[in-house]
């Protein structure tokens, strides 16, 4: 028989398909309602893109510069707004704008006549657990508003080893380590580690942390929590890691679970040096005499923040001859600090008001008897001065039970993993 042309064979072949489908069709129950033949529509469709009303409003930032006034700061931004600048006279919670600190951002929302249609602009001071606050003036329907609201955030978690080859400075810089890593690294492992006496060549650094920035803002990130930190020198190993035992109630563990909660922080000031340490017996810098010095001196620059080392009440705040501006804090019955030649004190604070571990108190200065600008600490417990570098030592506050330990050694696992994997990635780099 001869074999059939390829176009017959395709039409036998079609026939045979549309048969079978016809066939399955009469086979298959009728449970679904008849479909009624398709239809073809051509319907004309206009091109031009549909037009969406606009106010014809265009979003602008600057960053607030030194010693900026409120009218420049508007000139810069291009708005032209008599009412806004009346308003702003008027309004208790829009005259926070006046209080305009360098390097924040503000983002208006300006129509293209130069009018304001919305203005953020975040508070100073920060939060524990974000950016804190944010002033909004905006337009409603009745005229203009002004509100506080939470500052939006956004966090990213930061990865970080580091060699020490030079310096830890160095090993910082190299790293892209910011310097209030090691700030907040300090107050965790506190009297454990001196950060400038017992660094040497070759330690190493490993460091997981959170940074927080404000959403859309001009303004690099701050660094947030430490959620897990290894510091190893020679034969030893320093590691910590943040656990939450609730939202908002957290602390710092050693990866075996053994708490690193202290009463006092080490040192009120962010890392710095000493430069004259408690002593019965001194040559006065200004008086030029031998006494007891019974407290530290940190330096630092003029406008440092200075930190409560603990939970406690304002017992003085004010000024004492050579101590220049002063702050004595009761912590207990047994526990008290002083802080002195202070520059300033921080807003609110008075005689008999509570404040908490890590509070700013004020600023370093060089008020009083002080040849330059420091912070002078002092340490008292029953009215006795002490040497506040050897008096602040480890307080166990809780331990890990049941659950929470559990919970933990998963956590504390996950990141033993991580720093074994950039010592792993280390290793190869130098083979």
């Amino acid at each position: 028989m001869r074999p059939l042309p390829v176009k017959t064979r395709a039409l036998v072949i079609g026939i045979c398909t549309s048969l079978a489908a016809v066939t399955a069709f009469g086979v298959a129950p009728r449970t679904e309602p008849v479909i009624s033949a398709s239809q073809l529509t051509v319907e004309a469709v206009a091109l031009a893109p549909e037009v969406v009303e606009s106010s014809g409003g265009f979003i602008q930032q600057e960053k607030v510069r030194r010693g900026e006034t409120v009218a420049s700061l508007l000139t810069r931004l291009g708005a032209n707004d008599a009412e806004f600048a009346s308003f702003l006279r008027r309004d208790p919670t829009a005259r926070g704008l006046l209080e305009l600190q360098a390097g924040r951002t503000v983002t208006a929302l300006l129509s293209e006549d130069g009018r304001l249609e919305r203005l953020t602009y975040r508070r100073a001071g920060e939060a524990s657990d974000g950016l804190g606050r944010r002033l909004v003036i905006e337009r409603a329907r009745g005229g203009l508003i002004a509100y506080d609201e939470p500052v939006p955030v956004e966090r990213f978690v930061e990865t970080r080893t580091a060699e020490v080859r030079q310096s830890l400075v160095e090993a910082l810089d190299r790293a892209d380590i910011p310097d209030n890593v090691v700030t907040k690294m300090a107050d965790i492992f506190g009297t454990d580690v001196d950060l400038q006496r017992d660094v040497r060549l070759g330690d190493r650094l490993r460091v997981v942390y959170e940074t927080i920035r404000e959403a859309g803002s001009l303004e690099p990130p701050i660094v947030g929590k430490i959620l897990a930190v290894q510091f190893r020198g020679g034969q030893r190993r320093l590691e910590a890691v943040w656990f939450e035992h609730a939202p908002g109630d957290g602390g710092y563990y050693a990866f075996d679970g053994r708490s690193l909660a202290r009463s006092f922080l080490a040192s009120p000031l962010e890392f710095t040096r000493v430069s004259s340490g408690y002593s019965q017996n001194r040559l006065h810098p200004v008086l030029r005499d031998w006494r007891a010095h019974r407290g530290v001196d940190l330096p630092a620059p003029i406008g440092t923040k200075v930190r409560a080392v603990a939970d406690g009440t304002i017992d003085f705040i004010g000024v004492q001859r050579g101590y220049g501006n002063v702050i004595v804090i009761k912590h207990d019955a047994r526990h008290s600090t002083l802080y002195a030649h202070l520059n300033g004190f921080a807003n609110r604070l008075a005689p008999g008001r509570p404040v908490r571990q890590g509070d700013v108190i004020g600023t370093v200065g060089q008020t009083g008897w002080a040849t330059g600008p420091h912070l002078h600490f002092e340490f008292h417990i029953d009215g006795r001065h002490v040497d506040p570098m050897v008096a602040v030592q480890p307080t166990p506050v809780r331990t890990l039970q049941g659950d929470e330990r559990v919970r933990f050694a998963a956590l504390a696992a996950q990141y033993r993993g991580r720093f074994n994997l950039l010592e792993t990635q280390l290793a190869a780099r130098f083979e």
